[in-house]
């Protein structure tokens, strides 16, 4: 039997599976720095014996956000409401933080503009702004 999904369901379910690659690649990423570590050249605007000096706060960090994106993956594939405003913050949160972090940010910045767009999608859907009908239009110009 073919069970026909809704397009916010299928929205949602591509979200979840962009923040789970997102959160695997967010994991990944300090793995290999823990066992190369003189392999990074700079990271945020760290160089030198500065990013040695940070790089378990880097890798801490893109621990947290790597399990935080798969938490959220693991939840938008549920439908949970907590997990689809979890990976909306993310996203926005990424997205403003990506120019911080060049060029690792254009990789989180394309992967981030999507999962917003659908996790938006799938809590919306095609829903319309309707206007209150209390409030007369032509005397607000």
């Amino acid at each position: 039997m073919i069970m026909k999904t809704s397009f916010r369901t299928r929205s949602s379910q591509i979200a979840a599976i962009l923040l789970v690659l997102h959160g695997l690649i967010e994991i990944a990423g300090p793995v290999l720095l823990t066992s190369m570590p003189n392999t990074l050249v700079s990271f945020g605007g760290l160089t030198g014996s500065v990013l040695l000096q940070n790089v378990r706060t880097v890798v801490l960090f893109g621990l947290l956000w790597g399990i935080a994106r798969l938490i959220a993956g693991w939840g938008v594939w549920g439908l949970r409401k907590w997990a689809v405003i979890l990976g909306i913050i993310l996203s926005i949160v990424t997205i403003v933080a990506a120019v911080t972090i060049l060029p690792a940010g254009v990789m989180d910045t394309v992967f981030s503009i999507p999962v917003l767009i659908f996790l938006l999608y799938t809590w919306f859907g095609n829903q319309k702004i309707e206007p209150d009908p209390s409030i007369n239009a032509k005397e607000l110009i």
